[in-house]
Parts: structure tokens; C-alpha cells; sequence
């Protein structure tokens, strides 16, 4: 922007100026501001308020280009498949509605397919009955196919209701993470065992104090992983059949997956 040459000016008067010229020159100079303001004001309204900003994962773009669906693996045993409630394929169906609302484009991706035509994404990782065990020796090969930029991971109850130690359980959960991460630099929200599991109570409670330590150790490596504690989230009604959420129950943990991949999109 060119800017005009400053006016030279003459030799300023020896008799004082009029105090009257002062003072009305005064009211001039505040008027114009007022003007202006009311102007600025005006044009600000008009337009509307500013519209808040949106999280956007590491690479996306800005500005006039659209931006790139968020990839995510929902990667775990039945109630990753959606067993309970094949109308929303668990909580795929509500998940992708819920981003939708948040603005925020997704693309679900995994080497599974299914649920019914409403849900318009059907990609997953879900495999009934799989323990962690079972999982480790393909997870790999899954993440580094699919190339998510989030892995939803809920593991552990198949352990525990086979009688496998928290401790145990959680060692497996550590070599999964170590795996997911040697094949992905995605960021993994691993969520605790939501069903309740009555006779594996204390088993249960304690996988889940273990692994949150055990995310906490990946997490001190510098390595992108968040633990959700989901011990608490549903409510018997909430449950189809004592072990895998209803349709009610789902979309209560999409909500809570909701929360934490945006927490995820903002991370540095």
C-alpha cells in the first residue's frame, strides 16, 4: 500500500491560538471518531460474529480448501463389530452422525465391513470373541493397511472373561501399543472395559488402574495415546445383554469417542 508524502509544514504562529478555535476543533476531531466507530460497528454487525474455529488434524489443509476426513480405525472385539445393536452397527452409525454435526469429515477405515445402508461408512476392525492375544500377531499389518490418523482401541474384556490376570491383560495391552506405534505414528484413544463383567469385578477394576499406567508410560515416551476410563459410563438399561450396550448404550460411547478424538485433533 503506497502511502501520500507527508505535508511540509511552515513555521508554527508566535501568538496563541483562539480558545474557541481549540475547543471547536475538539468537537470536530471527536465527532469524526465517533463516525467512525459507529461505521466500523455497523459493518462488523452486518457481517455477523465471527464464526469459531474448528480442530483440524496435523496436515490438513486451510483456508479455501477443503479440508481431509479424519481417518479413523475403530479397532477392538464385538462391540467394536456392534453386537446389541446391528441397526447402528454399535457405534459407528452415531459416531459418524455425531462428527458430521461437529463439522469435523471422517472416513472410517479397517479390513471389516458391515451394517446396515443407513450407516454410510461400514469400515472397522472389530472381531468377536478376539483377546488381545489372539490380535497382536495381525494388528500390523491392519494399522499399517488402513493408515488411520486415530485408532479407537477398546480391549481386554475377551481376557479377562477367560481368566486372564489384569496384569497379564495389561502386558498385552503394552506390546499392542508398542506394535500399533512401530507400524503408525496415528494417535490411539484406548478406552477401558465398559461392561461390567460381575464376576471378573476386581480383575476388571484393576486391568483398568493398570492400564492407565500403562498408557501413561507411552504417553512419557512421547508417543500419541490417551486413556478414557469407561468403568462408569453405562447404566444397566443401557445394556442389551449384560455384556454388549444397547443402541442407547452406544451412542453414549460415541459420544465419549466423540470427545476424545477431538481432544486428539488438537494435540501439537
Amino acid at each position: 500500500m503506497s502511502r501520500s508524502p507527508t505535508p511540509k509544514t511552515g513555521r508554527c504562529p508566535t501568538r496563541p491560538p483562539d480558545r474557541g478555535n481549540v475547543k471547536l476543533l475538539g468537537f470536530v476531531r471527536a465527532a469524526l471518531v465517533l463516525a467512525c466507530a459507529g461505521a466500523l460497528l455497523t459493518a462488523a454487525q452486518a457481517r455477523g460474529p465471527a464464526p469459531a474455529p474448528t480442530p483440524v488434524r496435523a496436515g490438513a489443509t486451510t483456508g479455501a480448501t477443503p479440508r481431509e476426513p479424519v481417518r479413523i480405525m475403530p479397532l477392538g472385539a464385538s462391540s467394536t463389530v456392534g453386537t446389541g445393536s446391528a441397526s447402528t452397527a454399535g457405534y459407528r452409525g452415531p459416531l459418524q452422525q455425531l462428527m458430521a454435526a461437529a463439522g469435523v469429515p471422517v472416513e472410517l477405515v479397517g479390513s471389516q465391513q458391515d451394517g446396515p445402508p443407513t450407516v454410510p461408512d461400514r469400515d472397522h476392525e472389530g472381531h468377536a470373541g478376539w483377546t488381545m492375544a489372539r490380535m497382536l500377531p495381525y494388528v500390523a499389518g491392519w494399522v499399517r493397511a488402513a493408515d488411520p490418523d486415530v485408532v479407537l482401541l477398546h480391549v481386554g474384556t475377551n481376557d479377562l472373561l477367560q481368566g486372564v490376570p489384569a496384569a497379564v491383560a495389561a502386558e498385552r495391552l503394552d506390546a499392542l501399543l508398542d506394535t500399533v506405534h512401530e507400524a503408525s505414528d496415528a494417535h490411539v484413544v484406548v478406552a477401558g472395559v465398559w461392561a461390567p463383567l460381575p464376576g471378573r469385578r476386581v480383575e476388571r477394576a484393576e486391568f483398568a488402574r493398570r492400564a492407565a499406567e500403562v498408557v501413561a508410560g507411552h504417553r512419557a515416551e512421547g508417543r500419541a495415546v490417551s486413556f478414557a476410563d469407561t468403568g462408569n459410563l453405562l447404566d444397566r438399561a443401557e445394556l442389551s445383554d449384560g455384556l454388549h450396550p444397547n443402541a442407547e448404550g452406544y451412542r453414549r460411547i460415541a459420544a465419549m469417542w466423540v470427545t476424545q478424538i477431538r481432544a486428539a485433533l488438537r494435540r501439537p
